[in-house]
């Protein structure tokens, strides 16, 4: 049984959740917000604060017995997407994207789904990722014509 400090640092202590999945040694992709968070080098993180904190991450549906063994072996809760939720969520936890076949791209030495995945999941949840995609078109010169920056006025 772990003490209530070190319960909180494994809860809480998102830099080493995403560390953890490296660890695995298994196909993955961060995708979603993750992706986001990712490809804008941690400049856009939204849908999640300190005591709610999903890492949402494609895995690879042959695999995803070996993924839920390997995050209960380390303490970590997850939830795998489409199923049930069958116990509180809270801190950093994962959300399992099971599929049969997906695409990664290294990005500072993490696998996350390719940019232009990235930029589609940003049009199709537009109202909380416009930031965010502007962005991207901005960093990576997707010539949308969009700014992130914001205008200059007379006030």
């Amino acid at each position: 049984m772990n003490s209530p400090k070190k319960y909180l640092e494994i809860r809480f202590n998102v830099r080493g959740a995403y560390e953890v999945v490296r660890e695995a040694a298994m196909d993955y992709a961060f995708t979603g917000p993750d992706a986001v968070f990712f490809w804008t080098k941690g400049g856009y993180n939204v849908d999640r604060f300190f005591v709610f904190y999903p890492i949402h991450l494609k895995v690879k549906k042959d695999k995803l017995v070996k993924w839920e063994r390997f995050f209960e072996s380390k303490g970590r809760r997850f939830h795998v997407n489409g199923e049930p939720i069958k116990r509180t969520l809270f801190g950093a936890f994962y959300v399992l994207y099971p599929e049969d076949e997906f695409r990664a791209k290294e990005v500072e030495g993490f696998k996350v789904i390719p940019l232009d995945e990235t930029v589609k999941f940003c049009r199709r949840n537009i109202y909380s990722y416009e930031p965010a995609f502007e962005m991207l078109a901005e960093m990576y010169g997707l010539g949308s014509g969009a700014k992130y920056r914001e205008a200059k006025t007379n006030l």
